[in-house]
């Protein structure tokens, strides 16, 4: 009994076996019904046939008593008037006997009366009989007595038939009655079973399997209409539950997928595409309030990875992340929507301007982040655009690329800082664009050059003339284009590697006629990184004959050597195959100290901007001989750059600078002015010397 249940509730758990068992209920009740319905039928049309054949019966009994009655009404007439009553009574013997000849063939039972004997048995006899005593031919009492003794016999046996008939037919009526009492009992039985069953099968289908498949096209509508954070939930109905399965394994696997399409799977933030649509949301839900939009970028990013590796690269994104989060609290957005880039959608208060919000952000990083055993300091650069209020509509990409554009304001400006969005911004950026695409053309139609600056050395310092090769871009119609515009162009545009190859070829080619000079060459740091530049550098001095002891590679110390493994791998080989290498910007950057201690460097440069205060500054002069003393130490010459003023050589000479360069001594020159420079006497080659 215990395992009977169980299997009772697994069979009707099934949807199939209920419907299926539902229909067989109702077509054996159907058929039944219908069986019902013949076998009744049959047995009412035999009884009414009863009925018939007892009420023909009955009525031949009537007729055979009125014609035994006649008869007796004729003897009795004729005996009594002596008329002549034969034709009458010959009339009323041969009715009777036909009469009694139907009853006979009718079937009914005429001999199991009380009277054996038959009354009506040779009647030609007893009408001659009933003649001869009308006639006078016998006016015996004795045939008179038998006769009406016969004829009382024929008249009680008549009155028995006839009741007997009668009794037959009440009885087959009843019969009748009765069968069709019982059918409509049986019908009225089997109907209400029938309707019994189907409102069973139709009260299951309302409370059990319509609910079941309702609530499983609602999950699956919802599931299709994208909500996947909808219940599947258990049914009961086998087939149900066995598609809730799979379809709860759907959701969750469709849900992780939008999960990996919608978030950052390093810092759990939502990416860019999830960040749009919160955004338009957002937008949508407030269309009226003012929102500041941001995109923040990392400073120096590739700077921690080659310093720490990805892995901890990856743990500062995330801790950066959860920082922003917890500045801007439960109402800002933030979003990953690059390697080391951010981007934010926030509803100032009302006390905080969207730029003031950026600002306090920007402070906000610059407290350093545990790594593990590190402790990093990192600055962050932001843009900023603001939308809503009176504008009718906002275009999420149109925000973010303004955002962005403002983030290369802040960039070059110097990183470490925020910056609102303004309109001239998208022009200085569309002459950004122009410039890389111009600058592709520049190669072919001749607009670079190259001009050399000359470095003077202090009295006693060995060596000759010597030169800074700087490249000039004389676009066709913006004039002569900066290099701090045009080089971080080509880098931007993936163009400074070829730049500076052709900046190599063209300084040597112009080196190669300046015997006993040295030169400066600037690197970038992309040329550094890149396979095959130390064999294409000697390759262009092997093919100009120029020895690399006579050139000096100038690196900015931005480049941060010690954390590019390649880019000190290259300047290690340049040095052992003879090439000097110079520092250039030298006590610029907190990288500084690090640097000098990482890699042996021939010479430093220090920054203009430790020598243009000089004289007027007197913490100027303290960092300016702090900075040679440390160079010195090294064993590394000293060049001053930015010497424009004369009461600017006694201090720099003071510090213990090696050489000096400046426009007190000349601007930039073109290749065939050089020789005819170091050439000429005095000026301002003597004032160094």
């Amino acid at each position: 009994m215990s395992s009977f249940k169980p299997a009772i509730g697994r069979l009707f758990a099934s949807l199939e076996t209920r419907l299926v068992g539902a229909l067989a209920l109702i077509v054996v009740a159907s058929v039944l019904l219908q069986v019902v319905t013949q076998r009744e039928a049959f047995g009412l049309r035999h009884d009414g046939d009863a009925l018939v054949h007892a009420s023909a019966i009955a009525e031949n009994a009537d007729q055979f008593a009125e014609a035994v009655g006649k008869l007796r009404m004729a003897t009795n007439r004729g005996l009594a008037a002596n008329d002549d009553t034969g034709n009458e009574l010959t009339d009323a013997a041969m009715a009777i006997g036909d009469r009694l000849g139907k009853l006979r063939n009718s079937g009914m039972a005429l001999y199991d009366l009380p009277e054996a004997a038959d009354p009506f048995a040779d009647l030609d006899r007893h009408v001659a009989a009933i003649m001869q005593v009308q006639s006078g031919t016998n006016n015996g009492g004795a045939l008179v007595a038998r006769i009406e003794s016969r004829n009382d016999a024929m008249a009680t046996l008549a009155k028995r038939i006839v009741e007997r008939a009668h009794a037959d037919r009440e009885a087959a009526q009843q019969r009748l009655v009765s069968s069709a009492a019982r059918w409509q009992l049986l019908v009225l039985c089997a109907g209400l079973v029938t309707i019994l069953i189907v409102s069973l099968v139709l009260l299951d289908m309302l409370r059990n399997i319509l609910p079941a498949i309702r609530r499983m096209h609602r999950s699956l509508q919802a599931l299709a209409d994208g909500d996947l954070d909808i219940a599947i939930g258990s049914f009961r109905l086998k087939e149900l539950q066995d598609l809730s399965g799979p379809l709860e394994t759907f959701r969750r696997n469709a849900k992780a997928v939008k999960n990996l399409a919608f978030s950052d799977p390093a810092t759990g933030l939502p990416n860019r595409r999830a960040f749009q649509e919160d955004v338009a949301w957002l937008f949508s839900a407030a269309p009226h309030r003012r929102f500041a939009c941001m995109v923040v970028d990392i400073d120096r990013f590739k700077h921690i990875n080659d310093d720490y590796g990805h892995a901890a690269g990856d743990d500062l994104v995330r801790l950066i992340g959860a920082r922003l989060k917890a500045a801007l609290g439960e109402t800002g957005i933030v979003a990953r929507v690059g390697g080391d880039e951010f981007a934010i959608c926030i509803e100032p208060e009302d006390d905080e301007t969207a730029y003031s919000l950026a600002a306090r952000l920007t402070g906000a990083m610059r407290t350093p982040f545990s790594l593990g055993e590190y402790s990093v300091a990192i600055t962050v650069s932001i843009g900023v655009a603001e939308a809503g209020g009176d504008t009718p509509t906002v275009d999420i990409d149109e925000l973010l690329r303004q955002a962005d554009m403002a983030l290369y304001v802040s960039k070059k400006s110097g990183r470490n800082a925020a910056t609102c969005f303004a309109p001239q911004m998208a022009e200085e950026r569309a002459v950004d664009r122009a410039l890389e695409k111009d600058l592709e053309g520049a190669f072919e139609q001749g607009q670079l050059r190259m001009v050399y600056q000359p470095i003077h050395a202090v009295a006693g310092t060995a060596g000759g003339g010597e030169v800074e090769a700087l490249v000039r871009w004389h676009h066709p119609d913006l004039g002569e284009v900066p290099p701090s515009t045009f080089i971080p162009a080509a880098e931007r545009s993936g163009q400074m590697v070829r730049l500076g190859e052709w900046i190599i070829r063209r300084a040597l080619a112009d080196f190669a006629h300046w015997p006993g000079m040295t030169m400066s060459l600037n690197l970038s740091p992309l040329q550094l990184q890149h396979d095959g530049f130390s064999a294409f550098l000697l390759d262009a001095c092997s093919r100009h004959g120029i020895a690399p002891q006579r050139l000096f590679l100038e690196v900015t110390e931005s480049l941060s050597i010690e954390r590019n493994t390649r880019a000190l791998l290259t300047l290690n080989l340049l040095r052992n195959l003879g090439f000097r290498i110079a520092l250039d910007d030298f006590g610029t950057g907190y990288s500084s100290l690090s640097m000098v201690k990482s890699f042996k460097f021939d010479r430093m440069k220090l920054d203009r901007s430790l020598v243009m205060d000089l004289g007027q500054d007197p913490a100027s002069m303290a960092v300016l001989e702090a900075a040679v003393t440390m160079a010195r130490h090294v064993g590394a010459e000293v060049v001053a750059e930015g010497i424009s003023e004369e009461h600017l050589i006694d201090a720099t000479l003071d510090a213990g600078c090696t050489h000096l360069q400046g426009y007190y001594y000349s601007k930039p020159i073109e290749a065939d002015d050089v020789p005819a420079y170091f050439a000429q006497p005095g000026d301002g080659r003597s004032a160094v010397a």
